[in-house]
């Protein structure tokens, strides 16, 4: 907006008194990112911001991912440049590779909550398809002496139980905690659990074998389970081509699917 206001020019903007008269209150979405912020910052995690544009390579090969359509530039300052993110995980590792002078002796915990770019054909804004969409994701990584998955997986339960999704009794009856469930707070018909990831799933190869799994959800929306995120131990080859030293673990999840 600010740059629109310069182009046409802030003394060409006539003051009216407007037309409709309306209260001023922030997106659901961006009040959910701040309020989980918030909640992540106290359970010990640092808040990064990344770069929104990386390279192919960072953002599919080194992550051991198939090269999908992504928003490219036409005209990148430099091979960091290439393309829109479409995933987040590339920005924290990355930070991870130029803080390797800070201690990972308790362990270094980052996470990031903002927007990455997909491509879409049938996306759709004023009768006009615009070829992509932006989706609000929350990206989370554990590093240090072991591969922190209980962490990263504690992490997981954190946040479903902050949005008041309630897990499925199949997936509480694997905890110690039963008893406590009679006094969560959650929404009806909104249940998550947690499934093995399959290998063939596009996102597999990021994770050690046998060691990641999908967050599955059930909403009243849908009635049927969606992947919203996945989590698990980063594969060792992943680590070595953004040269991190320690085993990592971390977790990426749709927020706007918890709306």
């Amino acid at each position: 907006a600010e740059d629109v206001g310069i182009a046409f020019g802030y003394n060409n903007i006539k003051k009216k008194v407007p037309r409709t008269c309306t209260v001023g209150a922030e997106q659901p979405l961006n009040q959910l990112g701040d309020l989980l912020r918030e909640e992540i910052g106290r359970a010990g995690y640092i808040e990064v911001l990344t770069h929104g544009l990386c390279s192919i390579r960072d953002n599919f090969t080194a992550l051991r991912r198939p090269v999908t359509p992504a928003v490219s530039l036409s005209n990148p300052a430099n091979i960091e440049y290439q393309i829109v993110r479409t995933t987040l995980l590339p920005g924290l590792l990355k930070t991870l590779q130029h803080n390797k002078s800070a201690s990972f002796t308790s362990g270094f915990k980052i996470f990031e909550i903002s927007d990455i770019i997909l491509a879409d054909d049938k996306h759709v804004v004023t009768e006009t398809i615009v070829g992509a969409k932006n989706r609000r994701k929350i990206c989370a990584v554990y590093s240090g002496p072991t591969s922190g998955f209980e962490i990263i997986h504690g992490l997981v339960d954190r946040i479903m139980t902050l949005c008041e999704v309630a897990p499925e009794q199949a997936y509480v009856a694997n905890s110690a905690k039963g008893p406590e469930e009679k006094y969560r707070v959650s929404r009806e018909g909104w249940v998550y659990t947690i499934s093995e990831l399959p290998p063939e799933d596009t996102l597999a190869g990021t994770y050690f074998p046998g060691r990641a799994a999908a967050v599955l959800l059930t909403s009243p929306d849908g009635g049927e389970k969606i992947q919203i995120g996945t989590f698990g131990i980063i594969h060792p080859e992943v680590l070595k081509n953004f040269d991190i030293l320690y085993p990592s673990s971390c977790v990426e999840i749709d927020l706007e699917s918890l709306l």
